[in-house]
């Protein structure tokens, strides 16, 4: 620690708040005096701190709006806070703490630096001046700290000044006297410089001692949060057990909606390798292509089911052609489903019920047996996939042509009767 002419000198002291809390002091000539910081430092330790190294003159910050922590210790020491009209960038916090033998540590340290320098440069043209105009014999520093709380430059050298005028007219009142009372007065009046001074010194004392008083203060104060604190969490020990029953409650639901997730994860990665299923075959790997052959879409059986699956697999696309492997077991309502798909021909494997037959006809839909129109392959060769047969493109033409003649002829007969 300083000694005490060091501990009383004017400064300027920026603060960085937070969970790590830095701490920078500067004197009012902008040199260097201590950089800090330390986690978990409460304002009475920090108030104290800078007590033990200085008389705060100006309070600063790094940002806007200003922190409380920083208009508590302000307060405090009853110093004008240094207000931002914004916040300090961080390239602006690098240029101001760079010279002037400035280091800190890290950007804690940084940042409260950067804040007391930034201070020190707001008022560093009005200090040139207070130092060209003081007198010899006037302290400057004192001349400093009366302009920064207000008081104009001339008013303050006045009220310094006036002091020892007075000091020089009560030393000089001995010289002029001659007889005994004379050597009486010159010694009354060293006594009373004597008792100045140390008035002088008591006030400085009991300055600093009120300084401190606050400073417990404070820490008293934050005594009685840190009790209430911990009261809070007795009180909330007590349930703990509770907490605990409740904390298991919701692990529980966790897991289960986990396994839940899970359930639907594994659905999905089990449609996923389906859908990758369907996506080769469309692209039509890993099946025998036949040359010269369209290629049509297999439904498996002739039901509702096997109809959506199929349209959910490949897409049933208007203009399409169908292989029903097995014809049987479809009616009037499946045959409908299927020829709302837009489908333009039928090719059937067992035979198909005239409901059917008749449905497809009502839609203009020819339907053809297997032998009426022979597939060139009926995907048979590959039972795992079995999506898709071939045909005869002219030769399904040709049936598809000798259906619409053969049903115009009939209407044409039908309207002669």
């Amino acid at each position: 620690m300083a000694d005490s002419h060091a501990q009383r000198r004017y400064t300027i002291v920026g603060i960085d708040p937070g969970t790590t809390v830095g701490i920078a002091m500067i004197d009012l000539r902008g040199k260097p005096v201590e950089v800090f910081s330390a986690k978990n430092y409460s304002i009475s330790d920090a108030i104290a701190w800078i007590a033990a190294r200085g008389r705060p003159l100006i309070v600063a910050s790094d940002v806007t709006p200003t922190p409380a922590m920083v208009k508590k210790i302000s307060s405090v020491f009853a110093s004008p806070v240094h207000d931002l009209d914004e916040s300090l960038s961080t390239d602006e916090k690098i240029a101001l703490t760079k010279g002037e033998d400035y280091e800190y540590q890290n950007a804690h340290e940084r940042d409260a630096l950067a804040a007391c320098v930034n201070a020190f440069r707001h008022y560093k043209r009005k200090f040139t001046q207070v130092q060209k105009k003081t007198p010899a014999g006037v302290n400057v520093e004192a001349v400093k700290a009366m302009v920064v709380k207000g008081v104009s430059i001339s008013a303050a050298i006045d009220r310094l000044i006036a002091p020892e005028e007075e000091k020089e007219q009560v030393t000089e009142e001995p010289r002029q006297s001659e007889d005994d009372s004379g050597v009486e007065r010159e010694r009354e009046s060293k006594t009373i410089l004597r008792l100045r001074g140390l008035l002088k010194d008591k006030d400085a004392r009991i300055e600093l001692l009120e300084e401190r008083i606050t400073a417990l203060e404070t820490r008293l104060e934050e005594g009685e949060r840190e009790r209430e604190r911990l009261k809070r969490k007795l009180d909330s020990t007590r349930s703990a057990s509770t907490r605990e029953l409740k904390k298991a409650e919701e692990i529980r639901k966790r897991d289960r909606a986990i396994e839940s997730l899970r359930a639907e994860v594994r659905a999905r990665e089990q449609a996923n390798a389906e859908l990758r299923g369907i996506i080769e075959n469309l692209k039509g790997r890993g099946k025998r292509e036949v040359r010269g052959g369209k290629r049509i879409t297999v439904i498996q059986a002739f039901s509702h089911d096997a109809i959506l699956d199929a349209d959910r697999k490949y897409g049933l696309n208007k203009g399409d052609v169908v292989f029903l492997k097995d014809g049987s077991g479809g009616g009037t309502s499946t045959a409908e489903l299927l020829a709302k798909k837009g489908i333009v021909a039928v090719i059937y494997g067992r035979e198909l019920s005239h409901f059917a037959a008749d449905t497809f006809a009502q839609f203009d839909i020819p339907t053809f047996s297997t032998h009426e129109l022979p597939l060139l392959s009926t995907g048979d060769e590959d039972e795992e996939e079995g999506a898709f047969a071939f045909v005869d493109p002219h030769l399904l033409n040709e049936r598809i042509e000798e259906w619409k003649r053969a049903r115009r002829e009939k209407k044409v007969v039908l309207l002669h009767r």
